[in-house]
């Protein structure tokens, strides 16, 4: 029910069909000693296999902590079936108001800031790939994972829903990263590749990523990391040039 990413991270993933292939929406779990910390909760369209999965992971324990990238649904669909709304349940939210997004007792996080959640680091990052504001990366300075929301992503064929980076023939495919940010992050058309790519430089250079684990989109390991910034940067490019504005 879950794919080691890592050593003590794991993916529990879901999926939407989109035209023939299929768009993943994700979670994963990160073991710090006896305790899971959730990063994000699914949608509620895949509450009940969600739920499932976390409870057969957990040993019908349940999550420790939940932290959100950001509060929409296919993000923080699950948080009260998961058990967020209980004492037992620490809740970690990106926004800078949790309270106004339907989160009153969140517990906030500052974008650019660090905290512990349950002994385990984690840095928030402002992305320069999203779909939302409120929206963060986040960084797991135990396995040095970088999770990303809701950039990183690529649709993948039927079949391709476990994979990860290295069980593709050639790592993620070049047209599916393309095809996907085409379709969900279309603002990408009015900015410049190279002032994006800049940003993700930045980042990278501050922040020893060892994998990625993406939202909507096949984790990405060791070397494939790079391969897939060349891909990810080609497919900026040809989105820019594509469309007139």
């Amino acid at each position: 029910m879950t794919v080691h990413v890592t050593e003590t991270v794991e993916w529990v993933n879901k999926c939407y069909e989109h035209d023939g292939e299929h768009e993943h929406v994700s979670l994963y779990l990160v073991r710090e000693g006896d305790d899971v910390i959730l990063i994000d909760s699914g949608s509620f369209y895949h509450r009940e296999g969600v739920t499932e999965s976390i409870e057969e992971a957990t040993d019908g324990e349940g999550p420790d902590a939940i932290v959100l990238s950001h509060s929409d649904y296919p993000h923080a669909g699950n948080v009260t079936p998961l058990g967020a709304e209980t004492d037992e349940v620490e809740l970690v939210a990106s926004s800078g108001s949790p309270g106004q997004q339907g989160l009153p007792d969140a517990r906030k996080c500052e974008i650019g800031g660090q905290l512990e959640v349950k002994g385990r680091t984690f840095s928030f990052i402002d992305p320069p790939l999203a779909d939302r504001s409120h929206t963060t990366w986040i960084y797991d300075h135990g396995d040095g994972v970088l999770f990303t929301a809701d950039g990183f992503g690529n649709y993948h064929e039927p079949g391709q829903c476990d994979y990860l980076s290295s069980d593709f023939a050639d790592a993620t495919p070049a047209e599916s990263i393309y095809e996907y940010h085409r379709d969900n992050l279309v603002w990408l058309r009015y900015v410049a590749p190279e002032k994006v790519q800049t940003t993700l430089d930045a980042i990278f250079d501050e922040f020893a990523v060892d994998a990625i684990a993406p939202i909507h989109g096949n984790p990405i390991e060791g070397d494939d990391v790079d391969v897939y910034r060349d891909r990810l940067f080609d497919a900026m490019s040809r989105i820019a040039e594509e469309y007139e504005v």
